[in-house]
């Protein structure tokens, strides 16, 4: 299993600051809205992913009256034998215009990039926000497909992280071309270098990200049908690229940049990147129906929690031992039939964090005695106003 077995923080959101040891079990973060529970996931969950899935930019992570921010983490990885000490640190600019400094470390050594931090605290999330996912926007959606891929691949991270980059310099360059009011023809020898390397990076990515769905296909039906017999669910990854190409089975980068070439004076005159991985979306069907436009909420809900099954068999498979698991307040948002399917797949001897406003018994008895009974397995932490109460963590008694 992989354990982290403390966590610390300082100036981070509104977590005051703190120091905590975990249950290498079930952690019951227990505490009214707004008290710091979803934070202190977070925290865990960036020094897992290297980056938030809730900040659109770092400078939120913060405290408001902090320069700087820190997290660290201790992760025991038993099949490995490898312990880890992963920390992150965020200093504010001086300048108002400054960039954010984000600095990683593990084992208290720098590392070079964010890639580098994946894996050494592999876990799978599920977020209230997760459960509207498939009526969310497509962005949503590929947010969460990025970073379930980079958990199982950390190639990924760096697929998406160059594409972005590459993306990024060419829209800042249609965006001259808009204001300037045309392309020279050295500007546009300057954009077919760039579409060069657009085509590359975006076919590497489109592929990981098929890859992965591909992987996850069949354990995520699998899942469905255990809670729905008489449905089919599939899953298909959408190309805004490849939905214009007749042959999609002879796609490859050659092909991508001839559609580049076939709206390169669209993309100048709106000054936009109009097709590639970023505008990308994933599809779920179910009986052969768009589930996004017909499913019920039911149906929808089933569909997450069968992703996110999924999404923890492949990594639990690829890791040989069980990754962490982040509950935040999902089990209040799903029916007591999907809260049982959800429990009884998790691997008994995998460390889980679950944050709730209060304890329903019904789900404490059913996750405690499927992760296993004892002093020693399972722990309440109580929060209010970013901190944890009681001083030192108590390790009580599996129902209290």
């Amino acid at each position: 299993m992989v354990f982290v077995q403390a966590l610390s923080a300082q100036n981070f959101r509104n977590l005051a600051p703190l120091s905590c040891e975990f249950s290498p079990g079930l952690n019951w973060i227990l505490g009214d809205n707004g008290q710091g529970k979803t934070n202190l996931l977070e925290s865990i969950y960036l020094l897992s992913n290297a980056r938030s899935h809730r900040a659109k930019n770092e400078r939120e992570l913060i405290a408001h009256t902090a320069n700087n921010a820190r997290i660290t983490a201790q992760v025991l990885m038993q099949q490995t034998g490898g312990h880890h000490v992963l920390e992150m640190t965020w200093e504010r600019p001086q300048t108002e215009n400054g960039r954010l400094k984000t600095i990683l470390k593990q084992n208290h050594q720098p590392l070079k990039s964010r890639s580098q931090l994946l894996g050494n605290c592999p876990s799978v999330s599920f977020f209230v926000t997760d459960l509207l996912l498939l009526r969310g926007q497509p962005e949503d959606r590929r947010r969460w497909l990025d970073a379930a891929a980079a958990q199982y691949d950390r190639r990924h991270f760096q697929l998406v992280s160059t594409f972005q980059k590459i993306r990024l310099q060419k829209a800042h360059l249609l965006r001259e071309y808009l204001e300037t009011g045309g392309a020279s023809q050295d500007s546009l020898t300057h954009l077919a270098v760039w579409n060069d390397q657009f085509a590359e990076a975006s076919v590497r990515l489109m592929q990981s990200r098929q890859h992965y769905l591909a992987l996850i296909q069949d354990r995520v039906t699998c899942h469905y049908i255990d809670m729905a017999p008489h449905e089919t669910l599939s899953l298909s990854y959408h190309s805004s690229v490849m939905a214009r190409v007749l042959d999609a089975s002879a796609f490859d980068e050659d092909a991508f940049r001839q559609e580049l070439d076939k709206i390169q004076v669209q993309e100048c005159r709106r000054g936009q990147c109009l097709i590639g991985p970023h505008r990308d979306d994933v599809q779920f069907f179910l009986n052969n129906q768009d589930a996004t436009a017909y499913g019920s909420q039911g149906q929808q809900r089933s569909i997450v929690l069968a992703l996110k099954l999924g999404e923890w068999d492949v990594l639990s498979g690829v890791l040989c031992e069980p990754p962490v698991l982040l509950l935040d307040d999902v089990m209040a948002e799903l029916d007591p039939e999907r809260q049982d399917h959800l429990i009884q797949r998790l691997a008994p001897e995998a460390q889980v964090f679950l944050t709730t406003t209060h304890i329903d018994r019904r789900v404490q008895a059913s996750l405690e005695s499927h992760l296993g009974e004892g002093q020693s397995q399972h722990q309440k932490i109580q929060m209010q106003r970013g901190q944890v109460q009681c001083g030192a963590l108590k390790l009580e008694t599996a129902i209290s």
